[in-house]
């Protein structure tokens, strides 16, 4: 495919070279001209509502928006004259018309936001002092540029009560400007057509269809509207009576596995809101619920552990952290060995997680580590390696590049909001979308063709799409395998004819495929159907996951069989290489699994744990002889619990995030934690210290990386041998047992960090699930 041509043009007299096909605001920005604008926001389609991007243009009648005018070679433009300031002056003056600009336009303004700070909490705004976005309103600084002075007509003023009854945010349409960045991002961007113009002329709002309450709406609530939105129209309620950011931070959600860039805005040590830097709002960081509101939510929770915790007599009791040490590290000598297991969790960094398993491993002498949220076969994580760390790995990005999305068994829209919404892209630009799932969901809206199979007939399903692209359809395996997931010829044609005539498939593939028994099989499965379909053309997976790290948090080493960087226990080679490097006399006993300790409690097994997080109550826990819970609240868990250790939550960390592109993602600290509470590495090293252990001097990020990036970088994709050829598969008809007759469809989840519910923490969470 040949380059797009360049062109040039003159901006203000400086020669400005751009592709073709950029318009002339895309020209001028590039060329750091500033062109006002209220309704452009960054890879929209141009719009030109708010008409204050106008230019003069030679040759060309009137003056036409910079937003929505292609640029031409050898235009010549004009951004200030006289005549388009005047212009821009009166539309901006029209605008606000609509909005109460008597403190916009006030020549006392400067001197009086001095003593006015308290009317900012007005349950009214009618002014720059009562408004929230005060210092931070795109008004503000577009009446300082076109240097306004005064307006000439009368404040129409619609007197519409603000709306408080949405999580997350308010709204006061007496503040809106019409501009439509909120309806556009909405519709355009995050494909979820909540918002829209409604009613007409002077009476015209954004709200939604019929009126309906944003829950009603189906709003998502992923807070896009919130950060483009230049007024105090849209105003989040968590960091409404900070005041502005003194301090931005980039760094990275651990909430799911696509980890998603975000920035954190601060003042002091508190977080204001997580969004788009002040004044930056054309471009923000696209975020889903999680990241966006929740986060911040539990970091300044008041129900925070901020000091180490010991029980006595029963009840708890705040302590140093030398003497919660010294506790914690004399409790643990007599548990060493296979008495001892540890649980860590998938949200957590690289250097956490190697950190935990490095404990258990060399302090503790046991192989009894793994994330809680592993899968139910412990060989599983090891044969997804191999996929993982090769070329037929999908990645986020190319989601539409592909002629075909295969959806398995996934709820995206709750699980993995961004790649979902990768999705709906591929659907608007006229991509397939098959998407097989146990019930219809979001997703369902913008599928081409869906199949709802029977719950736990995850391969069997994978069985019959083999068969269909072989057509095979009347073999009596396939007649067998097809009734057990409820479906018939018919149902499976259509979805089977769209999949075989793919020549770039993409297949996104959910956590749930590979949690109900039969994971290995739907693995091999998986890897017939990425080989048939590469046969044809191009072919990549895409293991969506639950959590955080989970394939990093086994990479790291946090799992029973397997050392950092996919070493095993059961390797001579591998146990030299890691005795040598951590100076250790490692077991190479393989160890239990989550399930596995948790079901040995008691049994001439487990009997100390220390869990990172939390986890559901067992009642086996109550025969454990030691339990350390590392966790930023008490929760059930701490009912079992010997010792609290309060930890600090992702935006309080550094470290390293591996997404689910496969891409090392850096943390990096937006604000301290509170109180005495410490980073997971802080505690392991004093922990290690204090048990006589050496090889954990520091705590420190950097130190732990380098440690971890010396030995298990993720290998460069190739191609496996796994893949090139078919495995043998056959149905399988599953059958209950007396012990577990019934089979139960229980969804994972996904509000939850480091095992604690975020639904149970977030009175906002329990308001949108009641509605």
């Amino acid at each position: 495919m040949s380059k797009q041509k360049n062109i040039t043009a003159i901006i203000d007299g400086k020669p400005v070279q751009v592709r073709k096909g950029s318009t002339v605001l895309d020209a001028a920005q590039k060329a750091g001209i500033y062109i006002p604008t209220l309704c452009y926001l960054e890879n929209l389609k141009s719009y030109g509502g708010c008409r204050l991007c106008v230019v003069d243009i030679k040759g060309i009648k009137g003056f036409p928006t910079a937003c929505t005018t292609p640029l031409e070679a050898g235009m010549e433009i004009q951004t200030k004259t006289p005549a388009l300031q005047r212009l821009r002056g009166e539309i901006l003056e029209l605008t606000l018309s609509e909005h109460p600009y008597t403190c916009l336009v006030c020549g006392d303004k400067k001197d009086c936001a001095d003593f006015m700070h308290t009317t900012r909490k007005a349950s009214t705004i009618t002014g720059c002092n009562f408004c929230t976005s005060n210092g931070d309103c795109e008004l503000q600084d577009l009446i300082e540029t076109l240097e306004l002075k005064d307006v000439r007509f009368p404040i129409s003023y619609r007197g519409i009560p603000p709306e408080r009854n949405n999580p997350f945010y308010d709204l006061d349409y007496n503040l809106c400007i019409l501009c439509g960045r909120c309806v556009r991002i909405c519709n355009e961007e995050r494909n979820s057509n909540v918002l829209a113009f409604i009613q007409r002329g002077n009476n015209t709002i954004v709200g939604t269809a019929f009126n309906e309450s944003q829950i009603d709406a189906d709003c998502e609530f992923c807070g896009a509207c919130v950060d483009v939105c230049p007024t105090g129209s849209i105003s989040e309620k968590m960091g409404k009576w900070a005041g502005l950011p003194d301090r931005s931070t980039e760094t990275t959600c651990t909430l799911c596995s696509v980890g998603c860039t975000m920035n954190i805005n601060t003042r002091g040590n508190r977080i204001v809101n997580v969004g788009p830097k002040p004044g930056e709002r054309t471009n923000p960081h696209q975020l889903c619920i999680r990241g966006k509101f929740l986060s911040p939510d539990i970091i300044h929770h008041p129900s925070r552990v901020t000091a180490p915790l010991i029980r006595r007599n029963g009840k708890w009791v705040e302590v140093n952290w030398d003497e919660a040490i010294q506790y914690t590290a004399g409790k643990l000598e007599a548990y060493r060995g296979n008495r001892f297991g540890m649980i860590c969790s998938a949200q957590d960094t690289l250097e956490e997680n190697y950190s935990l398993q490095k404990f258990s491993r060399k302090v503790m002498h046991s192989n009894n580590v793994d994330l809680y949220s592993s899968y139910p076969d412990k060989d599983l994580v090891m044969k997804i390696h191999p996929f993982l760390s090769s070329s037929f790995h999908g990645r986020t990005m190319d989601i539409n590049k592909a002629d075909t999305i295969l959806i398995l068994g996934a709820d995206a829209s709750v699980s993995h909001p961004l790649v979902e919404n990768k999705i709906r892209k591929a659907f608007a630009m006229g991509r397939n979308i098959l998407y097989a799932n146990p019930f219809p969901t979001r997703t369902s809206k913008f599928a081409n063709h869906e199949i709802n199979y029977t719950a736990g007939e995850e391969y069997n399903f994978l069985y019959t799409l083999l068969a269909g692209i072989a057509a095979q359809f009347k073999e009596a395996g396939v007649v067998k395998a097809a009734k057990l997931c409820g479906l018939t010829e018919d149902d499976l044609k259509p979805f089977v004819e769209v999949l075989a005539k793919s020549r770039n498939l993409r297949i996104v593939v959910g956590d749930d495929m590979l949690r109900n028994g039969t994971g290995l099989d739907v693995l091999r499965a998986l890897g017939n159907l990425s080989y048939l379909m590469g046969q044809k053309g191009k072919c990549n997976i895409m293991f969506t996951g639950y959590e955080g790290n989970l394939y990093a948090g086994a990479l790291a080493g946090a799992h029973p069989d397997i050392l950092p960087g996919f070493d095993t226990v059961s390797d001579a080679k591998a146990i030299r290489k890691w005795n040598h490097k951590w100076d250790a006399k490692l077991s190479n006993t393989s160890g239990f699994s989550c399930d596995e300790m948790l079901a040995t409690i008691g049994k001439d097994g487990i009997s100390a744990l220390m869990i990172a997080g939390d986890i559901p109550m067992d009642p086996k826990l109550k025969k454990l002889k030691f339990l350390v819970q590392l966790n930023m609240f008490r929760t059930g868990l701490s009912d079992y619990a010997d010792v609290l250790l309060p930890v600090t939550g992702f935006p309080e960390n550094e470290g390293h995030f591996l997404t689910l592109d496969g891409t090392i993602k850096k943390l990096r600290r937006a604000l301290p934690g509170p109180g005495k509470s410490k980073t997971i590495p802080a505690i392991i090293s004093i922990l290690a210290g204090a048990m006589n252990e050496s090889g954990f001097s520091s705590s420190r990020t950097g130190v732990i990386w380098k440690e971890i990036e010396s030995s298990i970088m993720l290998p460069a994709h190739k191609a496996i041998n796994e893949m090139q050829k078919i495995q043998s598969i056959k149905p399988k008809s599953r059958k209950g047992t007396r012990d577990y007759p019934i089979r139960s469809n229980i969804p994972y989840d996904h509000f939850r960090y480091r095992g604690n519910s975020l639904t149970a923490l977030v009175t906002d969470m329990q308001t949108l699930w009641k509605g």
